[in-house]
Parts: structure tokens; sequence; C-alpha cells
């Protein structure tokens, strides 16, 4: 009975090592630029966003809209050429006001993510 309880154990610990990889390869932002919440006092010229990982860039994205909801990206968000995990997207000359990033990326696990955040130019 005590070989049996051992060997369940040893499974059970043998599953949560296999898994816990997986578990965790989900692509996450790092960073942003600009960062979450930012004011600036000059208009960026393009949205820059690092993940923990190589983004896929089939599955991914990221768009820019006003305050008001209008859009404002026109381009598509490309990786970095030296850095798989880095996404940017040119912005038209920004005006005075609040802006929202919307962003949605698939990881080499083919899982895709999304997140927002704002930011604003004076």
């Amino acid at each position: 009975m005590k070989a049996l309880h051992t060997l369940a154990a040893a499974a059970a610990l043998a599953g949560a090592v296999l898994v816990a990889p997986l578990a965790s390869a989900h692509a996450v932002l790092k960073s942003s630029a600009p960062q979450a919440g930012a004011v600036l006092a000059a208009a960026p010229r393009d949205i820059t966003l690092t993940f923990n990982e190589k983004i896929e860039e089939a599955f991914s994205s990221i768009t820019v809209t006003r305050g008001d909801g209008g859009a404002v990206t026109t381009g598509k968000a490309k990786p970095d050429s030296a850095n798989p995990a880095v996404m940017h997207v040119e912005v038209p000359a920004l005006t005075a006001g609040d802006y929202s990033v919307k962003w949605a990326v698939a990881g080499h696990d083919g899982h895709r993510r999304t997140g927002e955040f704002k930011f604003t130019v004076k």
C-alpha cells in the first residue's frame, strides 16, 4: 500500500513539473513606451510594447484610439528586427488629449492575450 502512495505522489509531482512551464508560457506585457498613465509633453512617434517572449506577428496587433474612441493608428504593428519580443506601431502626429492603446498578441504557445492602457499628451 505504501508503494502505491509513493507511486501516486511521484506521478502527481511529475505531472505538476511538466504542466507548470505550460501554464506560465503566455506572453505578458513587461513594459511600454509611453508608459501606462504617462502624461507626455510631446507626442510619441510610435508605440512600443515589450513582452516576456517572442510575439507571433500574424496574430498580434496594437490599436491606438483617441479619448472619444476615434481611431488613430493607420499602420500594422511590427516586431522589432533585433528583438522579436518587442512590437512597434507608428502613429501620426497626435494632438493634445487622452489616448488608449489596446493590444492583442499571441506568443509561441499560440494563446492570445489582450490588454489596454491609457496615456495623455499635453
